[in-house]
């Protein structure tokens, strides 16, 4: 789920006809982290006030929460660059760049991406994406990559959202039901 999808989507693709997975599902994939965060980074109520601002104060807080044991394992970090960090490219800046040795957030998440290896995974995917998905953006999604490779499924919702796939007026959670169907389709295939 989410930016979750895009490793295992990711590692498929690396791993190729090595990859020991019979099937997969992914739901609300980022695929392109650099593009999902260059729109998240736009001026928006959205992103200023919603998703953006509350996953970079969602990271901030897991920075704090354990700062006493990444600054012992990290003590050239800026820990105040982290904490006053406004966006989540900032806070890449200033924490997991600077550990990993990426020279940008732009390098981070372009290497972070699953959309440069969908070519060569061999194994069965569903993709599950939302057209109406504020994080995970249409425009985002790689429709034409999906379409050249036969193991590959996308299917989009007109609704559904971040992960929030209901229906009727009883919000009844739709999506469990697609994926164990497609998870039985594939153990019995």
């Amino acid at each position: 789920f989410s930016l979750g999808a895009n490793i295992p989507t990711k590692y498929m693709g690396e791993e190729g006809d090595k990859c020991p997975f019979i099937a997969a599902i992914s739901v609300c994939n980022p695929f392109d982290i650099n593009a999902t965060m260059n729109l998240m980074s736009k001026p928006s109520f959205k992103n200023r006030f919603m998703y953006a601002a509350g996953l970079t104060k969602k990271l901030i807080k897991g920075f704090v929460k354990n700062k006493p044991v990444i600054m012992a394992a990290q003590p050239d970090l800026d820990a105040e660059k982290i904490v006053k960090a406004r966006t989540m490219n900032e806070f890449n800046e200033a924490y997991p760049v600077k550990v990993f040795g990426y020279e940008s957030a732009e390098q981070l998440n372009i290497s972070g991406s699953s959309v440069h290896y969908l070519k060569d995974i061999k194994v069965p995917t569903l993709f599950i994406n939302a057209l109406n998905d504020p994080i995970c953006e249409k425009s985002t999604i790689p429709y034409e990559e999906i379409a050249n490779n036969p193991y590959l499924l996308l299917a989009c919702t007109k609704y559904g959202g971040h992960l929030a796939y209901f229906e009727g007026l009883g919000l009844k959670p739709w999506l469990p039901k697609q994926l164990a169907q497609f998870a039985q389709a594939m153990i019995e295939w």
